[in-house]
């Protein structure tokens, strides 16, 4: 099968779902955004930080299992695949179940911490106490996910992906529209759509491993020396993942020192670079798992020849959500409020977002070579590196530039992932590779 044709196999059901992921944001933004009072879409905001940060937090059991997972397939072993599903399960219940034990004191903490009006923080801790209690249920699909990707199965996250967001949606309009509830609404239809995922995918896993996944059902998964290797990678993952909340978290809080009506537009943006970059992870799904792939079957060629077609393919495809963004501002703006100051604070910042697509393009592309490679430590300190950029750029520039400055750093913080990112490959990991695998050239 040709580079092209099995980057396509990964990618385009990953798109096609990838894109229900966003969309689900952009219609609780919109459901608030047509109320009245903006403090509805910035408690959408603050409530969303809090599950940015528990869920990209331990969302490293996702590219971790990936990785792992097809390096084993490329191995031919077997036995490890299957393990491995069982490994990633048991994992994300008991990281979601000690979340439960102590959802209130963390969320009394964090919010706390949180800049922000006393009626936006409020309606928020309305929606984080309901959204909370789908914290096993929304871990665990991280792993398997996570499994299917390594695999080499798209079709089944994209069921799952569509499934859940179509029926978050439209359970979110129901409740929001029918029954004219607020925050509570979506927070309903979001926790009720993330259960019957999870039940959804053990039904999809088991319909077509059931034998498999049973033979392998033993001690060996958790042997000291497996979950070793599972936790150093998704440990180093997990840090790395709290470089992006640093930033994504400082982003919305510093955007609500600003004003309602600035963390309102703020949240609207981010929801458009959201859809790109979820649309756009198609590409680096398929990164992740043909690098994996081929790192375990030792086939240099391969690997490279994945490398530069998806990073080629992810770009041009970003290339048309930012002009797409410079084009048609007035109207895609238009579909999240009907307020006009929130729609003339709004438009000049449509300049950031389109940069911020083709850089944050690039950044989503190389996570995906690194996670397929299991090369965690490099990916945790290109991460680092990206983060002091972003603080460098802000502090250096809030006072010249008030407005814009978040966008500036979010630009410059995409940006540096991509340049520490393709150092780090070249200094570090080709050696490595190089040096320690005698890889094959076909």
């Amino acid at each position: 099968m040709s580079s092209f044709r099995e980057i396509f196999k990964i990618a385009v059901p990953n798109i096609l779902a990838n894109i229900s992921i966003p969309l689900l944001g952009i219609v609780d933004t919109a459901l608030m955004g047509h109320k009245e009072d903006p403090s509805y879409i910035g408690a959408i905001a603050l409530g969303g930080i809090i599950f940015n940060i528990l869920y990209w937090g331990f969302g490293f059991l996702r590219p971790g299992t990936t990785g792992l997972t097809a390096q084993a397939i490329g191995r031919e072993d077997q036995k490890e695949v299957y393990r491995l599903f069982w490994r990633s399960v048991v994992v994300g219940l008991s990281i979601g179940i000690t979340l439960l034990f102590f959802h209130r004191p963390i969320g009394y903490l964090f919010f706390g911490l949180l800049s922000g009006s006393q009626e936006v923080k409020n309606l928020a801790l309305d929606y984080y106490f309901i959204r909370i209690l789908g914290a096993p249920a929304v871990i665990s699909v991280f792993g398997l996910r996570g499994w299917f990707f390594g695999v080499q199965d798209a079709v089944r996250p994209m069921i799952l992906s569509l499934f859940a967001n179509i029926v978050n949606i439209i359970l979110s309009w129901y409740f929001v529209v029918r029954l004219d509830w607020s925050v509570q609404g979506v927070a309903y239809g979001t926790l009720i759509a993330q259960w019957l995922t999870f039940i959804l995918a053990f039904g999809l896993a088991f319909q077509k491993h059931k034998v498999k996944i049973f033979a392998y059902w033993d001690l060996v998964i958790f042997k000291a020396e497996k979950m070793r290797l599972f936790f150093k990678v998704n440990g180093d993952m997990f840090v790395r993942n709290l470089g992006l909340i640093f930033v994504f978290t400082f982003f919305t809080n510093h955007s609500s020192k600003m004003g309602d009506d600035f963390l309102a537009v703020n949240q609207i943006l981010l929801q458009l670079f959201y859809f790109m970059s979820y649309a756009v992870d198609g590409f680096a799904y398929a990164s992740e798992s043909l690098v994996g792939k081929y790192l375990g079957a030792k086939k240099w060629i391969k690997i490279q020849d994945v490398i530069r077609k998806c990073m080629v393919l992810g770009l041009g495809f970003a290339g048309l959500f930012s002009i797409a963004y410079l084009i048609f501002d007035d109207y895609i703006l238009a579909l999240f409020t009907s307020i006009d100051s929130l729609l003339l604070l709004a438009k000049p910042f449509m300049i950031w977002l389109s940069l911020l697509a083709l850089t944050g393009a690039s950044a989503f592309i190389w996570d995906g070579i690194y996670s397929g490679a299991t090369a965690s430590k490099e990916l945790r300190n290109s991460m680092f590196l990206a983060v002091v950029v972003f603080v460098t750029l802000f502090y250096s520039l809030q006072h010249v530039f008030p407005n814009h400055v978040l966008w500036i750093s979010m630009v410059g913080f995409m940006s540096g992932r991509t340049v520490f990112q393709v150092w780090i490959y070249r200094k570090h990991i080709l050696p490595q590779w190089k040096a320690s695998l005698n890889f094959t050239e076909l």
